[in-house]
């Protein structure tokens, strides 16, 4: 058990079964920037903010446990103490009802009015919460602003009504100054906010996320090698989160003691790195139009000859075509884990299934082989292509 001390202008933290206490914030300490505020005035401020979490848990339905929140405002204090203090530009990705956006919020106002922070959000709620039936019987947006104005810090926020799907997209990069990633958790997702969040902070910046119990290689082996990062929340584990740090950091980021929040700062290298992710994501399209294109031309000649009888070429050619589908469907499950598109794997995964039946009926039932290459393998091609081709236009003629 974690025990939270406030004292002495410090945040301590003390493992009850070891004895062992860490401070993770140090009000007392000289302040590099600038900042007029005394450090008593700053231990005022946060003293009295961390003592209203049982009032905004309550009125936000908070999930977030009181840990979690000490984590988050320690480095966002920290932050602020130690470099830049005003017109600071924060993003929030995922703040439902607003229990972490008031102390977020809060901890960047206590340094200046100038500071904004942008909450992302659809306010629809996701049915895994626990607060979600909750949403179901008033508006969650029009509450989460009210509990922002109730908390006094409304006038610091900047709510942007979008998933981050989209809204990510459309942001300035290298704009923000501090993001905190706490969305769908979910690795699609989570990967995807991570990426992007790379792309809008500035270099320099921190990096925040929660929902983090451990480092991949720290997971139960059968989690840690299982498929269940689509998963939100397993065996008291966010599988989904902690794979796609791991597939985008490695063991490159802390963990905030034992809460569940991350974070990382943002350094060139970040940013070079997802300019090679996306090197990469190009040229795995480049392949990709390559087994598309020997299986629209092995599927056009089977059908042209189809008329005739049996053949050991077209047996051999179905062969080789189950192989090609499945390198097709292996390539674009990868692809649609980086572009969030869950429905190019599927039809990927239906026109393999359509060609292995065809292979058979083939070898076993050819009388009955052309209708399955009309109703079932063209029919699961042309429905692979529709989807394919709006993926981007510049990789289909």
């Amino acid at each position: 058990m974690i025990e939270i001390s406030l004292q002495e202008n410090t945040v301590k933290l003390t493992n009850t079964y070891t004895n062992e206490s860490e401070v993770v914030l140090d009000l007392g300490v000289k302040h590099n920037n600038y900042t007029t505020l005394s450090s008593q005035r700053l231990y005022q401020e946060y003293t009295s903010m961390i003592n209203n979490y049982e009032v905004i848990k309550k009125y936000t339905y908070g999930e977030t446990t009181l840990l979690d929140i000490v984590a988050i405002t320690s480095l966002v204090f920290n932050e602020l103490m130690n470099g830049k203090h005003t017109n600071i530009r924060a993003l929030e990705v995922g703040s439902w009802f607003g229990c972490s956006s008031y102390f977020f919020a809060n901890s960047l106002k206590t340094f200046s009015e100038n500071n904004i922070l942008f909450c992302m959000d659809t306010w629809n709620g996701s049915p895994d919460t626990m607060s979600h039936s909750i949403a179901n019987y008033e508006n969650a947006f029009e509450h989460f602003k009210s509990v922002m104005r109730y908390a006094g810090v409304y006038e610091n926020i900047k709510p942007i009504v979008c998933d981050s799907t989209i809204g990510m997209d459309i942001l300035q990069e290298n704009f923000f100054d501090i993001i905190f990633v706490d969305a769908n958790h979910t690795y699609d997702y989570v990967y995807q906010d991570i990426i992007k969040g790379i792309k809008k902070i500035k270099v320099g910046g921190l990096l925040i996320g929660h929902d983090c119990e451990c480092y991949a290689d720290e997971l139960p082996p059968h989690l840690l090698h299982g498929d269940n990062k689509h998963l939100d929340g397993i065996e008291g584990y966010h599988t989904g989160v902690i794979k796609a740090l791991d597939d985008i950091f490695g063991r490159d980021y802390s963990r905030f003691n034992a809460s569940l929040v991350w974070y990382k700062r943002i350094t060139q290298e970040d940013k070079d790195m997802i300019i090679q992710l996306e090197k990469k994501s190009s040229i795995s399209y480049q392949r990709t139009d390559e087994l598309v294109k020997a299986i629209k031309d092995s599927i056009q000649f089977i059908y042209n000859s189809s008329l005739d009888e049996k053949t050991e070429t077209t047996q051999i050619l179905l062969t080789d075509l189950v192989q090609v589908a499945q390198e097709l469907e292996n390539t674009m499950a990868e692809i649609s884990g980086k572009i969030n598109n869950k429905s190019i794997k599927l039809k990927a995964n239906l026109l393999k299934s359509a060609l292995i039946d065809y292979q058979i009926t083939y070898e076993n039932d050819f009388p009955q082989a052309l209708m399955v290459l009309e109703s079932s393998v063209i029919e699961s091609f042309n429905d692979f292509w529709k989807c394919y081709s709006e993926l981007d236009g510049s990789h289909v003629e």
